[in-house]
């Protein structure tokens, strides 16, 4: 129940007049929904009590950065893209069990998850909680998110709240009670960052418009925000919330292992505030295509001999999964590359028969190539023995004119006609009683 009780002597007066049973209802949601009275001038209880389902209650309450269910809708709404199966859970607990006057309190839901196609989801939920007949809130919820892109979610909660008193002879004629209901609309809105392939983080923000839950009075439900982070690793998966309500910090740890081949899971987490502090345990069996999840959490302060709060939820998963946006690009590829793949394993087949029926012509041909390869190697031999050789000298002529004699043509040649004797030597055919021919062309030596 929230109820902003001020402290005025009317409302003193009003309290007074109720009686014994709903006297205590109040002391009662006082203490289990706030943990205890706060000193401030305002109190607020109402629509705390998330009816989360199991799993999240199991790990302490720890499940922002996780968000991996449509249990996520009760902590970062952004997460549920990340469901690609449709899911149908129904829910129920027993809050404070042991309650020194019996109370008999209870909450419950039942939620549906449908996602679509462009990494999108929708989702659907149904809570109550409430103390016998004397007070009861509900809770209608639709949750919508979408993946912008491979690492950011965003995700809103559109929630319609209603709380309701019981009524008796006392309540009937007491004017604080001439209404005993009140319907408000409220939003939530979450983001869900992949930091990683193992890390993630969220963060969300609860009753952003601050709706009004009075009755007779206005009272304003305050924003609640969440900051979380998850971790996946191969031993097991943790997770770790912070919340701002008002002027308070809660801290949630958690973490869940599997066992059997994701078969069965065990859970505990650690919760603690400025007025309470709490443990939590948890356990799940996966029997396809259920998931029966199991919690329980004892306060160590706040209330104080009881036997705990009990959670009991059930997750059908169902329907065709819906494929990733990002990885039908791949599974595109990868279709063309089989077939790729089948036509050159085809191709190879034909290849390896016909290397089969040319074997001997494949020796024969390693033959040629072999005494090819000998002849290249014996030219490449004979051309550095020809490019070792010296240049051959230039042969030098002289046509001989009318009045040359081989003295002067020595003298011409080599500066000194002693040498005649060569140029004769090398041009007996061409000289006629020791003189050159006219015309003809000498070989200079």
């Amino acid at each position: 129940m929230i109820k902003n009780v001020q402290c005025s002597m009317s409302n003193v007066r009003g309290l007074l007049t109720l009686n014994f049973g709903l006297r205590i209802f109040i002391v009662i949601l006082l203490l289990i929904l706030d943990f205890g009275l706060r000193t401030s001038d305002c109190l607020y209880a109402a629509f705390e009590n998330q009816s989360s389902g199991a799993r999240p209650y199991g790990m302490g309450n720890a499940f922002t950065g996780l968000a991996d269910d449509i249990q996520a809708i009760f902590y970062n709404p952004a997460g549920i893209t990340q469901v690609r199966h449709k899911e149908l859970i129904t829910y129920f607990g027993k809050p404070f069990v042991g309650l020194d006057d019996k109370s008999d309190i209870s909450d419950g839901f039942v939620g549906y998850l449908h996602p679509l196609r462009g990494r999108e989801s929708l989702a659907v939920s149904v809570s109550d909680f409430r103390l016998s007949t004397v007070y009861n809130e509900n809770i209608a919820l639709l949750s919508y998110a979408k993946e912008f892109s491979k690492r950011l979610s965003f995700g809103l909660n559109m929630k319609v709240l209603r709380l309701k008193y019981g009524s008796d002879s006392y309540t009937d004629i007491d004017p604080l009670f001439e209404r005993n209901s009140r319907t408000s609309f409220s939003g939530d809105f979450g983001l869900f960052v992949k930091l990683s392939k193992k890390f993630y983080t969220g963060i969300s923000a609860f009753n952003l418009n601050e709706p009004n839950i009075g009755i007779g009075e206005t009272v304003r439900l305050p924003i609640r925000t969440r900051l979380g982070f998850g971790w996946r690793s191969k031993f097991a998966t943790f997770c770790l919330d912070a919340e701002q309500h008002q002027d308070e910090l809660k801290y949630f740890f958690g973490g869940e292992k599997s066992f059997f081949n994701d078969k069965f899971y065990f859970r505990e987490g650690f919760g603690y505030g400025k007025d309470f502090t709490n443990i939590s345990l948890g356990l799940s069996v996966l029997p396809d295509p259920l998931k029966i999840d199991y919690a329980f959490q004892l306060p160590i302060t706040g209330v104080k001999d009881i036997i705990g709060t009990h959670r009991l939820s059930v997750v059908f998963e169902f329907g065709k999964e819906i494929s990733d946006p990002y990885t039908k690009d791949l599974e595109s590829e990868i279709s063309r590359l089989e077939k790729e793949k089948a036509e050159l394993q085809k191709k190879l087949e034909t290849t390896e028969a016909d290397l089969t029926n040319i074997s001997s012509e494949s020796a024969k041909t390693k033959i040629e190539l072999d005494e090819i390869q000998r002849q290249k190697e014996q030219l490449e031999k004979d051309i550095r023995r020809i490019e070792s050789r010296p240049a051959p000298k230039k042969i030098l002529l002289h046509t001989v004119e009318r009045g040359d004699t081989l003295a002067s043509i020595s003298q011409k040649y080599y500066g000194t006609s002693d040498r005649w004797q060569d140029i004769y030597n090398a041009n007996k055919n061409k000289i006629e009683r020791g003189m050159p021919v006219v015309g003809t062309q000498l070989v200079i030596p």
